[in-house]
């Protein structure tokens, strides 16, 4: 039988994981033990699982309201530059139960992927050393503002990176003793409200780890999307009629834009998770060339093939891009901070191609401009913030966003 949360009690597995990223506790009725969920990126489930577990760093902070501590999620996929996950604490009830149960002995702990599909489940117990104890019980929480927020993670970034061995062995371990079910779960996503989009197989089939990228992290890229756009909207792999060569990955058309989406994914693999960092780095940056080489093709045969044919899988559609503007998106698996000086002539190259506004992101940051953006007007002003910001000749930025985008304009929370 299985025993997947969104089976076993669907009453509260919607409810449950309505937040980006991240940690969150519940209390299931007649069971003693709290629940610890984690939403992620597959690689950090697939990281999590490799190492039969992971490690929480509870975060000493001095902030100009106070001092304060906040978690930070660690995925050791390489011992010094580790995948990570930054939970800021603040005076709510939900920070109180996580606290309370992070001091358990033993939780159960169930694992998603960002579009809400569970695909780890396992039996955990809890080591608190006696450092991390302290801080959690004498914890001073505040109430966070967006430059507050900002601050903290700042701070908690910098303090990660000349964190020492003491401080590792400080870590609160999450150590995974024994799987709720088969861990090589291949998960059917038959959500059919997510697969209308055109171009859909109406399901997909889902595993954690995947020898090769196939078209996985196209279809999760479009459940993400659709966050903000409708499935009418959205084109999987139009094809041109002559050659049955892709226009474009992904082709999104409104009333006010045409955005044209090139992904890039590699193998999620222990394998791959094991390769060093500058391999890393060296992946990413051919990725993002070869999307942006692919972007600049997509560019040329739409301005050449108006109004534009597109062989789909259901047959043919036209589509008139007429004054629209077109944008350019890469996204690839994985982009790292202290890289953009090398990623940022690749973006500048394609917009002298194609004389179009680009910016290039990776999967992660995808998550967050889908989750924060409340429309699609949301989503321009914020690809343009970027595009705008790199037009000034110093390079590419990271788009940031915070505590003013959890909200609705009427102060309501957006995910509640």
């Amino acid at each position: 039988m299985s025993e997947l949360l969104k089976e076993t009690h669907p009453e509260v597995w919607e409810e449950s994981l309505r937040y980006p990223v991240g940690l969150n506790v519940i209390k299931l009725q007649g069971e003693a033990r709290p629940l610890l969920l984690l939403k992620l990126p597959q690689p950090l489930l697939l990281t999590a699982r490799t190492n039969r577990g992971f490690k929480i760093y509870v975060v000493p902070l001095d902030t100009p309201q106070g001092s304060t501590i906040g978690l930070m999620s660690a995925f050791f996929d390489d011992e010094d530059e580790p995948l990570t996950i930054w939970s800021p604490l603040s005076v709510d009830i939900s920070t109180f139960i996580l606290l309370k149960a992070l001091g358990s002995l033993t939780l159960k702990v169930r694992l998603f992927d960002d579009n809400n599909r569970e695909l780890l489940g396992y039996n955990a117990r809890i080591d608190v050393p006696l450092i991390s104890k302290i801080r959690l019980e004498q914890a001073n929480l505040l109430h966070l503002t967006h430059d507050l927020a900002h601050y903290m993670h700042e701070q908690a970034t910098l303090w990660f990176g000349v964190r020492g061995v003491k401080d590792d062995n400080d870590a609160i371990s999450i150590v995974f003793e024994s799987p709720l079910y088969e861990e090589n779960l291949t998960y059917i996503d038959d959500r059919t409200d997510l697969f209308k989009f055109k171009g859909s197989n109406g399901f997909a089939e889902v595993r954690l780890e995947k020898s090769t990228p196939e078209d996985t992290q196209e279809i999760d890229i479009i459940l993400l999307l659709q966050r903000l756009f409708s499935p009418e909207q959205i084109y999987h792999s139009p094809k041109k009629p002559k050659d049955n060569k892709e226009i474009a990955d992904i082709l999104i058309l409104t009333d006010l834009m045409c955005l044209l989406v090139q992904a890039k994914d590699s193998p999620n693999t222990e394998r791959q998770l094991a390769n060093d960092l500058g391999k890393k780095q060296d992946v990413a940056v051919k990725h993002l060339g070869k999307a942006c080489r692919q972007l600049a093709r997509s560019v040329a045969y739409m301005r050449t093939h108006r109004p534009l044919v597109m062989k789909m899988k259901y047959g043919q559609e036209i589509v008139e891009i007429g004054n629209r503007p077109v944008l350019c998106l890469a996204v690839v698996r994985e982009l790292f901070h202290t890289e953009y000086q090398r990623y940022s002539p690749l973006l500048y190259e394609l917009h002298r191609k194609t004389d179009l506004p680009c910016i290039g992101i990776d999967y992660s940051e995808l998550i967050q401009y889908m989750t924060f953006c409340a429309s699609e007007e949301a989503f321009i002003h914020s690809y343009f913030q970027v595009f705008n910001k790199a037009l000034e000749g110093n390079g590419f930025p990271r788009l940031r966003f915070g505590v003013n985008d959890l909200f609705n304009e009427d102060g309501s929370f957006r995910f509640e």
